[in-house]
C-alpha cells in the first residue's frame, strides 16, 4: 500500500521528508559522519572544516564516545556577507561491547576527524590440564 501511495503522490514523499527534517535537531545531523569498522578497530570520521583542535573535545564514557563543540565565535569585522557558521554541537555514538575504550585515538587533516576506538582482544578460553597420578 505505501508503495502505491507513494508512486501515485510523490510530492508525499517530499513532505514527508520535509517534516523529518523539521522536527530532527540539526545538531543530530552535525557535522556529518562516516562510522565504520575495521578488522581490528571501529572508526569514526567526522566533517569538522574550520575548527581548530582546540575547538573540539571528544569524550568517551559509559560505552559512549562524543564528538562536541562550543560555538566558535569569528574575530570581529564588518560583514558585507556572513554566511560560514561554526556552530556548537555534540554528537554521542554507543560503542559495541568490544570496544576499548581506554584505546581511543583522535586526529584531524583536512576538515576530517577521525576518531579510532580499538577492539578489545577476544578472551580465548583457558586450557587447564589435568594431572593423573
Amino acid at each position: 500500500m505505501r508503495y502505491y501511495i507513494d508512486r501515485t503522490f510523490p510530492s508525499l514523499i517530499d513532505f514527508d521528508n520535509f517534516f523529518n527534517d523539521f522536527f530532527e535537531s540539526s545538531s543530530d545531523r552535525f557535522p556529518p559522519v562516516d562510522v565504520f569498522e575495521t578488522d581490528d578497530a571501529y572508526v569514526i570520521e567526522a566533517e569538522v572544516p574550520g575548527y581548530n583542535e582546540s575547538d573540539i573535545k571528544i569524550y568517551c564514557k559509559n560505552k559512549t564516545v562524543t564528538i562536541a563543540s562550543d560555538r566558535v565565535e569569528k574575530e570581529k569585522a564588518k560583514y558585507h556577507i556572513n554566511e560560514i557558521a561554526l556552530p556548537e554541537f555534540s554528537r554521542g555514538f554507543t560503542l559495541p561491547e568490544d570496544a576499548d575504550e581506554d584505546s581511543v585515538e583522535a586526529s584531524s587533516e583536512n576538515g576530517i576527524l577521525t576518531i579510532t576506538i580499538k577492539k578489545k582482544a577476544k578472551a580465548e578460553p583457558k586450557r587447564i590440564e589435568v594431572k593423573i597420578n
